[in-house]
């Protein structure tokens, strides 16, 4: 198994965990997980269109 295999979800995974955090530790209780929780679904919703992408870009290479 190559953990490697998609450097997109290294790029992304660092930053939006940082992001999350920050938000959890600074942002007041009442709107703490809503948006740390944003920052994580947006970092899947990101993830999951280039990886799409990238097959459909192989699907018309063939």
């Amino acid at each position: 198994m190559n953990t490697f295999k998609h450097k997109r979800y290294w790029i992304l995974m660092p930053p939006s965990l940082l992001i999350s955090i920050s938000l959890i530790i600074f942002i007041p209780d009442n709107k703490r997980t809503l948006y740390a929780f944003l920052v994580i679904a947006l970092f899947w919703i990101v993830y999951y269109m280039d990886v799409l992408c990238k097959e459909k870009q192989q699907e018309e290479v063939r």
